[in-house]
C-alpha cells in the first residue's frame, strides 16, 4: 500500500454477500457486485451522494444491430471535487432476437445506465478484488467473508455530529451562558460542555467557538481590585 493506492486499497475489499454470481450466453460465468454496495461505499468514503461524490449527466446511444437494438450509455461520477472525475461506459439490449421472437426490455437503459455508473467506480478502486478476479480463489472468498463477518460485531465508534446540530448546541451554550453569574459558573460550563463536545465528536472548529464564547463572558465580569489599585483611589489618598 501507497499513498497513490491509499484509496484504491480502501475501497478495493468487497463483502462477498453484496456479490453473486452469473452466467451469460455462451457459458461465461463470473461475480457482480451488487449497485447497491457500490454506492454504499462511496457514501462511506466521501459522504453523501450529490455532496462527497455524484454521477454528471449521462449520454445515451442507440445502435441498430441487424433484429436487435443496442443501447449504449457513457457516464461520469465525481468525488471529492466536481472537477474529480471518472469515466465508465455500460449497455444492454434494448430489443433482443431470442427462439422464441423478438423481445424487448423496458429497464435496458436503467440497466444501461448503472452498469456505467458502476464501471467509472471500479477507476478509482471500488471492489476491485472482484474485476481483478480476485472472487474465482475460494480461500480469497472464504477469507474476505470472515473479516467482513468480524468487522460487522465490532461496536460502531460514536459518529460525529452534524455541523447543523453543533450550531444547535453553541446557541444552547449561548443560552447557559446567559445564566451563569462569576468565574465559577463559567468554569461549571465548560467542564459540562467539553465532556459533550469529547462524547459526541465536536470539529476542533466549533470547539475553538465555543472556548471563545466563553472567554468572552469572563471577560465580561468586572475585574476584583488588587490592593494595588485600591491604595491609588483618590478616596484613600
Amino acid at each position: 500500500m501507497s499513498d497513490k493506492t491509499a484509496l484504491w486499497d480502501k475501497l478495493g475489499r468487497t463483502d462477498p454477500s453484496h456479490t453473486k454470481q452469473f452466467t451469460r450466453a455462451g457459458g461465461f460465468k463470473g461475480t457482480a457486485i451488487k449497485p447497491m454496495w457500490s454506492y454504499r461505499r462511496m457514501t462511506e468514503e466521501f459522504g453523501p451522494c450529490g455532496t462527497g461524490w455524484g454521477v454528471c449527466e449521462p449520454k445515451f446511444d442507440v445502435v441498430p444491430a441487424g433484429d436487435e437494438t443496442l443501447v449504449y450509455c457513457t457516464v461520469s461520477i465525481w468525488y471529492e471535487k466536481r472537477d474529480q472525475t471518472a469515466f465508465g461506459v455500460g449497455g444492454d439490449k434494448v430489443v433482443s432476437k431470442t427462439s422464441s421472437g423478438i423481445r424487448s426490455d423496458d429497464e435496458a437503459f436503467k440497466k444501461a445506465y448503472t452498469d456505467a455508473v458502476t464501471n467509472a467506480m471500479k477507476m478509482i478502486g471500488v471492489g476491485a478484488d472482484v474485476h481483478m478476479g480476485m472472487f474465482d480463489d475460494n480461500k480469497y472468498v472464504n477469507t474476505i467473508a470472515k473479516e467482513f463477518e468480524e468487522d460487522k460485531k465490532k461496536p460502531e465508534a460514536p459518529k460525529p455530529i452534524s455541523a447543523a446540530e453543533q450550531k444547535r448546541q453553541l446557541a444552547a451554550i449561548d443560552d447557559d451562558l446567559l445564566d451563569a453569574n462569576s468565574e465559577v459558573d463559567v468554569k461549571r460550563l465548560v467542564d459540562i460542555w467539553a465532556n459533550i463536545a469529547e462524547r459526541d465528536g465536536w470539529s476542533t472548529e466549533y470547539w475553538n467557538e465555543a472556548r471563545r464564547r466563553f472567554a468572552a463572558k469572563r471577560a465580561s465580569f468586572p475585574k476584583p481590585v488588587t490592593d494595588a489599585e485600591a491604595l491609588q483611589h483618590p478616596m484613600n489618598a
